[in-house]
């Protein structure tokens, strides 16, 4: 293989890896992103619980003064019952009060109904409140552990960097102008491997004699599906 072809192909592998631990870096701030989020979504299901609960307490708090209401008003009646002289004014009278009594049995009924669901729903705020701390934990473990990750990745950009400016003066002027053009309109990768006679980034299949001048290493070939150059770095590779 030409020198100029083994430092492009190795300057491809190391632009490969900057590229993707400078991406794991870039992504790192939305992983930080998705940590408070879920933070934030526990504590509104919180919030939602706690005003659920208080919308609770106070629907009860309305029927137990209807309550009462209903009641000072049976008494008032009841009081009522020895004055009544006639007995359709009696039995009237009677009937008034039963209505209310079943008034306030159905009210009462409903309070009842009331308490389980300030319990079921006090349940789900007891969880929600617990799964706020979970996550809050999850969160700052998370980011310290981003951190840490954040200083690594630099650590190894710089590292590479390094390498690959090693590297980039054993390719030729010309031949590097064209391998910067093509990676930059190729998402990053304008060298790929010929890896069992195809275009190792499009998996392109070669002509045989595409292969065949491949397996020289004399010269560049360009794959005629993705334009990117093709090397044959292993003759096992074939």
């Amino acid at each position: 293989m030409l020198p100029e072809l083994d430092a492009l192909l190795e300057l491809q592998r190391q632009d490969s890896r900057l590229l993707e631990a400078r991406r794991a870096k870039d992504a790192i701030p939305k992983r930080r992103e998705a940590l408070s989020d879920a933070v934030a979504f526990a504590k509104t299901a919180l919030d939602q619980a706690k005003k659920e609960l208080e919308q609770i307490r106070l629907a009860r708090r309305g029927i137990e003064k209807e309550v009462e209401t209903i009641a000072a008003e049976g008494r008032k009646l009841e009081g009522q019952l020895h004055a009544i002289k006639t007995n359709k004014e009696y039995t009237a009278l009677l009937h008034e009060i039963e209505l209310l009594k079943s008034k306030r049995s159905d009210q009462e009924t409903k309070i009842l109904e009331s308490f389980d669901r300030e319990e079921k729903v006090s349940a789900a705020g007891t969880a929600a409140e617990k799964r706020v701390q979970a996550e809050d934990a999850k969160r700052k473990e998370g980011e310290e552990k981003l951190t840490r990750e954040a200083a690594e990745l630099d650590q190894r950009i710089h590292s590479l960097s390094q390498d690959r400016d090693a590297v980039k003066p054993r390719v030729p002027a010309p031949l590097l102008t064209r391998y910067e053009r093509l990676a930059s309109a190729r998402d990053g990768v304008a060298v790929a491997e010929v890896k069992k006679g195809a275009c190792g980034a499009c998996f392109k299949g070669l002509t045989p004699h595409a292969l065949q001048e491949a397996r020289k290493g004399d010269q560049i070939q360009i794959c005629e599906s993705c334009g990117r150059i093709m090397i044959l770095a292993e003759a096992g590779a074939t």
